[in-house]
């Protein structure tokens, strides 16, 4: 059994050895796929052991993924790691897992640095290549998804994600995007329609154009059926965006719809409990958020317990001082 890292890289020459370095006594090789860097990031990868491909950016990260893969030789697992990653692994454990894993891909825990709001997530990063191979032109993603994909413990593995660590760079990233999704959005339909629609509007967000991105989240809620993944993804960033500006009685409608469509509970709850707070309400909002213990979003971001534990407190103090 062989494990292989794959990365595909655009002038990440600063980034690459801290990610490379990271690498060593964890992987069986390193496969570097450079979409047409004009700095020193193939040399780098070279000079540190890492086997280089190159290729034009097709604009598509699904499709430069992909042709990472085929170029890589596919091995019997790949762990797909970016150069503003970090991985931190037990090796042993690690092969043990994976000697004995049934699942075509496995989630693995992403810990955000993030000068605002950190957090954590679980995505799939460890796969057989043999099995599943990426979708989407912006928001990449395995499929197909046959089953449910267990989470490696983070002890076993963890990635450490660097590249939104600062607003400009956040606002940087979601431009390109966003011009990505704008380009795909005209051929697009049905379910990639909806797809495309989520990732153009999360792109809005980032890039600071926030009614563009209401805009966007609006047409996905009329154009995708309730209840389905797009819908719910997009429904909830709405929801956040609106609360954010202050829009706080459509946040209560729209929580409320998440957790009819069997968005997790908690999630919800801290959610409305926050608009009712801001509406004034907030003895409801105290009963509310009182029993939530853990923030789960929809896409499987794992917000940190003393963020809650200070809204907990804040929203507890003001409930007790209107009684």
């Amino acid at each position: 059994m062989n494990l292989v890292a794959v990365l595909i890289v655009r002038d990440e020459a600063a980034d690459i050895p801290g990610c490379l370095a990271s690498l060593g006594g964890i992987v069986d090789g390193i496969h570097v796929h450079d979409t047409g860097s004009t700095d020193a990031t193939a040399d780098v990868a070279r000079s540190m052991g890492a086997v280089v491909s190159t290729g034009e950016w097709p604009g598509d990260f699904a499709a430069a993924r992909n042709a990472a893969l085929a170029a890589a030789g596919r091995p019997d697992w790949v762990l797909s790691v970016d150069a503003d990653e970090r991985v931190t692994a037990d090796p042993g454990r690690l092969r043990a897992l994976l000697a004995s894993a049934r699942a075509d891909a496995l989630l693995v825990q992403i810990d955000n640095r993030h000068d605002e709001l950190p957090y954590t997530q679980y995505t799939p990063r460890i796969f057989r290549p043999s099995a599943v191979h990426w979708a989407g032109r912006v928001h990449e993603r395995l499929v197909p998804e046959r089953g449910t994909w267990p989470a490696l413990p983070g002890e076993v593995l963890r990635l450490t994600h660097h590249g939104y660590e600062h607003r400009a760079v956040r606002t940087g990233k979601a431009r390109r995007n966003a011009a990505i999704a704008e380009a795909q959005l005209p051929a697009t339909t049905g379910e990639d329609r909806a797809t495309t629609l989520l990732d153009l509007g999360r792109s809005y967000v980032g890039a600071g154009r926030p009614q563009d991105a209401v805009d966007t989240f609006e047409a996905l809620r009329a154009e995708a059926a309730p209840g389905t993944r797009q819908w719910i993804l997009g429904t909830d960033a709405l929801a956040r965006l609106l609360l954010g500006a202050g829009h706080d009685d459509a946040v209560v409608v729209l929580a409320r719809q998440l957790r009819g469509h069997g968005v997790d509970r908690q999630y919800c709850d801290w959610l409305e409990s926050q608009a009712l707070a801001q509406l004034g309400h907030t003895a409801d909002a105290w009963q509310l958020l009182r029993h939530v213990r853990r923030v789960v979003d929809p896409a499987g971001r794992v917000y940190p317990p003393e963020h809650l534990a200070e809204l907990k407190r804040l929203l507890g103090a003001l409930a007790g001082s209107h009684r």
